[in-house]
C-alpha cells in the first residue's frame, strides 16, 4: 500500500510546520495512518520562519481545505497567540503545538507535548516517579513537560533554559499549582539528578550544536531522555549510552502524540 494518499480536490490538506524543517517526523507517520484507515487526507512539511508566521497564519486560515497543523520550533507560541481558542493545556503552558481549521476557519489550538511524551519515554509518568529532574529547555515542549512532570510523582525539580528568565518563570510557574513540590531554575548539571530531560532543540545539527548538560556528569542508573527526533541518537544520547545511562529516544513522544492528535483533527 502506498505510504501517502492519492491527493485529488476532495483531499483535507495537514501542515507540519517548523523552522528549520528538515529534522519532522511527522508526514511520515501520519500519511501512513491516513492510508491504512482510508482517510482521504494528506500532512506536509511547510517551513516558515518566525518573521513570516503571522503572514502565514491568515492565509491558512483562508485555506478551506486545510484540515490543521502540527506544530514544532520556535513556532509554537505564536501559534498559541494566534489561535481563536485553545484547551487548557495549551493555555497553561503558552504554546499550542496543534491547531485545527473549523470549516468557519477559526484556529482553536491544544497541546499534547507533555501527554507523549510522558507517555511515549516515560511509561505514563511512572518511571518518573521518585526521581530527582533535570529539565533542559523551558520553550513550548519543555513548559508541556514540566506541569506534567508534576504530576507524576517527582521529588524535585530543576529547569534550566539559555535564557535565565525564561527558567525562572517556568519554575515559578509550576512552583504555583504544585506548592508541595521542590522548584528550582538554575544550571545545567546531572549531578545530583537521576532523570535529564532534553526539551531543546540542541543535537539536531550534531555537527554544530552544543551539548545541552555536562555530559562528563552523567552517571549510570540515570535516564536521559532527549525530545529531538532526528537524528535517533542525539550527541546527548550518545553519550548517555556510553555512561551506562538507561537512554529513551524522542521519536516516542510524537509517537504516542498520534492518536490523542487524530482524534482532535475528528478521526
Amino acid at each position: 500500500m502506498n505510504s501517502v494518499p492519492t491527493i485529488t480536490g476532495t483531499t483535507k490538506i495537514y501542515y507540519m510546520l517548523a523552522h528549520p524543517i528538515e529534522h519532522v517526523r511527522s508526514p511520515e507517520v501520519f500519511n501512513p495512518v491516513f492510508a491504512a484507515r482510508g482517510i482521504d487526507a494528506v500532512m506536509i512539511a511547510v517551513h516558515y520562519a518566525p518573521d513570516d508566521f503571522a503572514i502565514g497564519w491568515e492565509a491558512m486560515k483562508r485555506t478551506r481545505n486545510l484540515g490543521g497543523i502540527v506544530v514544532s520550533v520556535p513556532l509554537k507560541e505564536q501559534a498559541l497567540a494566534l489561535a481563536d481558542a485553545a484547551d487548557e493545556t495549551a493555555l497553561a503552558v503558552g504554546a499550542a503545538n496543534t491547531v485545527r481549521r473549523e470549516p468557519d476557519g477559526r484556529m482553536i489550538a491544544a497541546n499534547f507535548d507533555g501527554p507523549g511524551f510522558m507517555q511515549g519515554l516515560l511509561a505514563g509518568g511512572r518511571d518518573a516517579a521518585g526521581r530527582n529532574v533535570l529539565l533542559v529547555g523551558a520553550g513550548g515542549a519543555g513548559r508541556s513537560i514540566a506541569f506534567n512532570l508534576a504530576t507524576a510523582g517527582i521529588t524535585s525539580l530543576n529547569i534550566h533554559d539559555i535564557d535565565a528568565g525564561r527558567a525562572e518563570a517556568l519554575a515559578a510557574g509550576v512552583q504555583r499549582r504544585h506548592p508541595d513540590l521542590a522548584v528550582t531554575s538554575g544550571a545545567n548539571s546531572p549531578a545530583g539528578r537521576d532523570l535529564v530531560i532534553n526539551a531543546t532543540p540542541c543535537g539536531l545539527h550534531p555537527e554544530s550544536d552544543p551539548l545541552p548538560v555536562d555530559v562528563a556528569a552523567l552517571t549510570s542508573g540515570m535516564i536521559v531522555a532527549d525530545i529531538v527526533m532526528k537524528p535517533r541518537e542525539t550527541p546527548l544520547l550518545a553519550a548517555a549510552a556510553r555512561a551506562g545511562c538507561d537512554v529513551r529516544y524522542g521519536a516516542g513522544m510524537l509517537d504516542e502524540q498520534l492518536g490523542l492528535m487524530m482524534g482532535f483533527f475528528g478521526y
